[in-house]
């Protein structure tokens, strides 16, 4: 496992996702606060990068299959900071929905890449293992972005943050350029599979296949909870319409949290991903999210006031322990999920899935904000949460019956020395 590849992308990605998710308790509010934005400007600042990557992600993954990865990886980094500058000079609401719309442009062509090159690299019966040593950089480069961006936020402004994530993105992309392999076309990689013949299906035939289905459709409505809630989470926490801390540095803590207890598990979960049913992990797994967003308006909003560097800083400890809960659902699921859109890709095209995912999560991610936004406005912001862990439970639903149906489609995809506890 520990090959240049992998270790390269996996230092790549800690760095970006720390630096890309900096901004996530911050443009929410600074959008409303500094710029003046309505609702609707809150949810596109958050969500805006999802519109390029509806439309981008797919036609970048179907490249991906053809001409290899590094490239779209490089360039997607490039342009992801290229859009984090523009933030420093943004002076309108429409200008950082804007650059974010440019970061999506970068985002299709890192997220869905980088997990196609690993998924490559998992040998079978061993997806979850890879998937979720791979997840403890992505996940836990989140989970500290949002910690490092809050406490810049609060002692020396948005700028500062802004700036860090730019030159973050920028060092990444010298380094992957430098250090990653480049890749040929699947079936010239050394040591893997060549994948079949189905990797050039054309995105109709591609989605007439009830595996793919699931794994699309499973991304896309859990991307609706998790875009609503994670939208209006600073406002919640920050604003006096909802908890009223006043701390940027507090809703970092909360999203580091979340992703943090996540990332530390990653490793235990994927090895259980190679013995247990990925199918329930999932199920599992996304019950627990969606229900601890559920709580996080209904459990005690008790305020305490702390110290951290010196600095005052308000805290609601019960909502902290929500979202740990919620992070360590969805440490059971991830993995497992990962695994699984790992076998479809070798049967239909690694870069092309990965894209389809990454649009169908961009699409969810979109229209939870939007609706968010929505919710918020005639329901409370308390309902936003509601409606999160709502729909998380659906998309169970969903992923269930379809999982049902696509059994036939893993049949073949098991070597024959397989473990049969990697089965889903």
């Amino acid at each position: 496992m520990l090959s240049r590849g992998f270790v390269t992308l996996w230092f790549a990605m800690l760095v970006a996702m720390a630096g890309i998710s900096m901004v996530s308790p911050l443009l929410p509010i600074f959008v409303q606060d500094e710029l003046g934005g309505p609702a609707i400007a809150v949810a596109l600042s958050f969500s805006g990068l999802a519109i390029a990557q509806i439309v981008s992600a797919p036609l970048v993954g179907r490249l991906g299959d053809r001409f290899g990865s590094k490239r779209f990886i490089v360039m997607g980094f490039i342009v992801y900071a290229a859009g984090a500058v523009g933030y420093l000079f943004a002076t309108h609401w429409g200008m950082v929905v804007g650059f974010r719309i440019l970061s999506g442009l970068g985002a299709a062509g890192v997220f869905p890449m980088t997990l196609a090159y690993v998924g490559r690299l998992a040998p079978e019966g061993h997806e979850g293992r890879y998937m979720g040593w791979f997840s403890v950089a992505q996940i836990g480069g989140f989970g500290l972005g949002p910690l490092l961006g809050g406490g810049m936020r609060d002692a020396f402004g948005s700028d500062a943050a802004f700036a860090s994530m730019a030159l973050m993105l920028a060092a990444t992309a010298v380094s992957t350029f430098l250090f990653l392999p480049s890749d040929a076309p699947p079936k010239a990689v050394e040591g893997v599979p060549s994948e079949p013949r189905q990797a050039v299906l054309s995105f109709r035939v591609l989605l007439r296949l009830p595996a793919v289905q699931a794994s699309t459709l499973l991304v896309t409505l859990t991307a609706l909870g998790w875009g609503s809630a994670s939208t209006w989470l600073a406002v919640y926490v920050i604003s006096e319409e909802g908890l009223g801390t006043g701390s940027a540095l507090f809703v970092g803590i909360l999203l580091s949290g979340r992703s943090l207890i996540n990332a530390a598990l990653q490793p235990y979960t994927g090895h259980l991903a190679d013995r247990l049913s990925r199918l329930w992990l999932v199920v599992v797994g996304l019950a627990i999210g969606g229900v601890a967003q559920v709580v996080i308006p209904l459990v005690p909003h008790t305020l305490t006031e702390t110290s951290v560097f010196g600095s005052a800083m308000v805290i609601a400890p019960w909502v902290l322990v929500a979202m740990l809960v919620a992070g360590l659902g969805e440490a059971l699921a991830f993995p497992a999920q990962q695994a699984i859109f790992v076998q479809v890709g070798r049967r239909v095209g690694m870069s092309s899935l990965m894209g389809l995912n990454s649009m169908g999560s961009s699409l969810g991610f979109l229209s939870g904000s939007l609706f968010g936004a929505l919710v918020k406005s005639y329901a409370g912001i308390e309902s936003v949460f509601y409606m999160a862990g709502g729909l998380a439970l659906l998309g169970i639903g969903v992923f269930v019956v379809l999982m049902r149906r696509a059994e036939a489609d893993f049949a073949p995809l098991a070597a024959p020395e397989a473990a049969p506890e990697g089965r889903i």
